[in-house]
Formats: structure tokens, sequence, C-alpha cells
């Protein structure tokens, strides 16, 4: 029998499908990136041991890659096998250790793996509501992760981690700050839209307000009398230049509200919260 965690249809996914195939995607395409810091790691280092054990780390990696790629297929979703937009970054970041030899190249291992620990950590919690056999891969991928992470702290030695470690306390509080702040930004947006469409509302209204205002014909052009308003012949001229200033006027209150949501948030719904009334006064 088809649920909502078995099956889409026809691309409408129920909220809770969808969610958990973009987590699914997002863990797929992590694990593409560190493939590919994988391969770096072990072509620039010397000492092959350490290229050794990376190597069995990447076939855990080629393990996480096929039972993530089932189960998008298993809930009817197109698995993303591609890294992130932020993976030549990475590769990038991993080649410029090499520079600094051995050393350089385990240490850039390191942030890479502390990026990829953290990552799995939050989204083993976010599967405690999601589907037990789901759970269950992804909490012994995030033990993978744990483990290859404290296998390149450990070589690094003593002193690194004395040194590392509060820097990746702050990364690990700011990454699960990260969630919280995303979380929030759902919900600023989901009201920002419907406070945009209230003040869209007023604003056509006012502008076709301002349009019967200023309605060349029979009823508006009457009201100008035949030498028109403030000495403008009545019709075309005077109307002309009302309309356009009411649609430039309504235009740029569009795209200013985009504009100001996406730099101050609580700012500009507070203020169009306040338009929206103050107009709605004004059209009764």
């Amino acid at each position: 029998m088809d649920t909502d965690t078995t099956r889409l249809d026809a691309g409408h996914a129920p909220p809770a499908t969808a969610e958990i195939l973009e987590g699914l995607n997002d863990l797929l395409q992590l694990d593409h990136d560190a493939i590919g810091a994988y391969q770096i790691a072990m072509e620039k280092l010397h000492d092959r041991d350490h290229a050794d054990q990376i190597a069995g780390f990447r076939r855990d990696h080629e393990r996480h890659i096929r039972e993530l790629n089932e189960l998008i297929a298993e809930l009817g979703g197109t698995p993303k096998n591609h890294p992130h937009a932020t993976g030549p970054f990475k590769l990038a970041l991993q080649s410029l250790g090499g520079l600094a030899g051995d050393k350089g190249v385990l240490m850039a291992f390191r942030t890479n793996e502390l990026q990829v620990r953290s990552k799995y950590d939050s989204y083993a919690s976010k599967a405690n509501h999601w589907p037990t056999h789901i759970k269950r891969i992804i909490d012994g991928c995030a033990l993978d992760e744990e483990r290859h992470y404290r296998w390149v702290s450990d070589v690094l030695g003593k002193d690194e981690n004395v040194l590392l470690d509060p820097v990746d306390k702050v990364r690990e509080r700011a990454t699960a700050a990260g969630h919280k702040l995303d979380a929030a930004r759902e919900r600023v947006a989901d009201a920002a839209g419907q406070v945009r469409d209230r003040v869209a509302g007023g604003v056509d209204a006012v502008r076709n307000r301002i349009a019967d205002l200023t309605d060349p014909g029979p009823a508006g052009g009457a009201a100008y009398g035949e030498e028109g308003y403030d000495g403008y012949p009545a019709g075309a001229s005077r109307t002309a230049d009302l309309r356009t200033r009411a649609q430039v006027l309504a235009a740029n209150a569009g795209d200013g509200f985009e504009q100001r949501f996406n730099q101050q948030p609580l700012q500009t719904l507070l203020i169009a919260g306040i338009a929206g009334f103050v107009i709605g006064r004004l059209l009764r």
C-alpha cells in the first residue's frame, strides 16, 4: 500500500516525504564532495599508510552513496549524484593543503571531515522523525564520519588538537545555530509572503482608485471642467501625467519591498504591517 513515505504522486510530494528527500539528497551531494577531497588527499600524501587508510574511508563514502541512492529511489525521488556548488572550493582547500606537506594535507582533510561529521550529526537528529530504516542508515553513516574524524585528529597529534578543538566547538555551535536560523527564516518568509500579498492588494486598490480619478472619459473629464485642473487642459496630458506617476509608485513599491525584505526582514515586516493598516484606512 502506498503511503507518504513510499511514493511521490506526479511530483506532488507530501511535506514529510519532500523534507526527507531534500535531506537525503543533501547528504548524497556531501558524500560526493568528500570523495573528491579524499582522492586529492590520497594523491598528495607521501605516507602511503595514511593514504591507504583514507582509501578505506573513501569506500565508506561509496557505500553511503549506494545506500542513499536506494533510499531516494524508494521514495520516488531523483538522486543528485554530483557535488554541491561549493564542492570546487572544498577541493581547492584540500589541494592547497599539499603545499605544506603531509601535515597540511591532513589538516585540510580534517577541516573537510569536521564539516561532513557535523552535517551527518545534524541529520541523525532530524531522522528521529523519519522512518526507522532510514534513521538506521543515517546513524550508521554518522558513526563512519565520527570514526574518520577521530582518526585524522589522532594522527595530527595532541598539540594540534589542543589548538584546533576550541575552533571545532565554535564551528559546531555555529552549525547548530545555522539550522535554527534557517527554520526562523522560513517562518519569517511565510509571514512576509502574507504581508506582501496584503500590501500588493492595497497598492493595486490605490492604483485603481487613481486610475478612476484620472479617467479622461466623461466621468473623469467632467470633474476638471473645460479648463482642466491647475491650468492643464481637460483630458489627456494631465491624466497621462497622474497615471504614469501612479504606475511608477506602484511598481517601485513592489520592487522596493522585495529588496528591503532581503536586507532587513524584521524591520520590513513591521513597516509593511503599518503600511497595510494605513492603506486599509484610506480605502474605507
